[in-house]
Parts: structure tokens; sequence; C-alpha cells
């Protein structure tokens, strides 16, 4: 049960504010004002945005490959982390590219599907906000069979879901 209080302490390390560090254009400051891959892809570009949104995904996949029968709890608990960092708790980011870490974890071609419905539905809807929330559910999809993981991972995915509304919001 370790890996679940590992899973919280990494993921309050968030790409957004490391990103800040490296290259002094601090996210929580600047844009939205949100830490996250979308912030950074809006005020530092694509460059910002493969940092943030990699650095949180490898956190999440690398701590999730080791978490044995752990999986969906990690999971939830690297979520909380990362929306409520340990070291500055209302100022976190909203859980999607953790959320990819997570698919990517549990299968790279659950992932590569989901990546490409994604697409999919961006090009139909010219909406990547609200699209991206749609692949949300694949997450509950992934715990299915176990009635607990379906609630870990249902709770994981509504908990995104509710920061991104809130979120939006408060833009």
């Amino acid at each position: 049960m370790w890996i679940i209080i590992v899973g919280y302490v990494v993921g309050s390390i968030l790409g957004g504010r490391l990103y800040g560090m490296w290259s002094g254009q601090h996210l929580a400051t600047t844009g939205s004002g949100n830490t996250g891959a979308r912030n950074a892809l809006r005020t530092g570009g694509k460059q910002a945005f493969l940092f943030v949104y990699g650095f949180d995904v490898l956190k999440t996949v690398l701590v999730l490959s080791i978490s044995g029968p752990y999986f969906f709890e990690t999971g939830l608990a690297l979520t909380l982390g990362h929306i409520y960092p340990i070291w500055h708790i209302r100022s976190g980011g909203k859980g999607y590219a953790v959320f990819s870490g997570i698919i990517l974890a549990y299968s790279p071609l659950w992932f590569i599907g989901g990546l490409l419905l994604l697409l999919l539905l961006i090009k139909l809807t010219r909406n990547s906000r609200e699209t991206g929330l749609v692949m949300l559910v694949l997450l509950p999809l992934a715990a299915w069979g176990d009635a607990t993981d379906v609630g870990l991972a249902s709770l994981t995915m509504l908990l995104i879901v509710y920061h991104h509304i809130r979120g939006k919001q408060h833009a």
C-alpha cells in the first residue's frame, strides 16, 4: 500500500511547475493560470506543451508500472496529487495528462486507439476541450470486471471532469 502514498507524492510533482523553473515562464501566472499542458501550449508553444504533457504522462506511467495490484488506487492517488499537490494545494493541474498516463500504463493499444478516436472527434467537432473529456470514459471501461476497480476508475474520471468544468467556469 506504500505505492499509493508514493503515487500522491509523485503526482504532486507538476510538469508545469518544472517547466516554469526551467524556462522562467511560470504557467500559474500566465495564460489561464493553470499549470497544465493546455496552458503550456497556449503560452509557450509546442515545446512547452510536449515538456509538460510528456513529464506528467511519464511520471504516471513510471509509478503505475510498479503499482502491482494497486493500479487503480495508485492512479487515483496520482490524480489527487496532480490536482491537489502537497506543495501547493490549490494550484495543481486538471488531471488530463495523468489520465493519459493511466491509460498508457494500462494498455498502449488503448492509448493509441483513444488517441485516434480523439483526433477524429476533434476533426469532426473542432472542439478539443470537450471532446477530450469524452475519452475519460476509457478509464472505467479499462477497469471493467472488478467492482472496486470500476468504482476507483469512475471516481478518478469524475474528479477530472469536475476540475475541467470548474476550470472552464473560472477561466
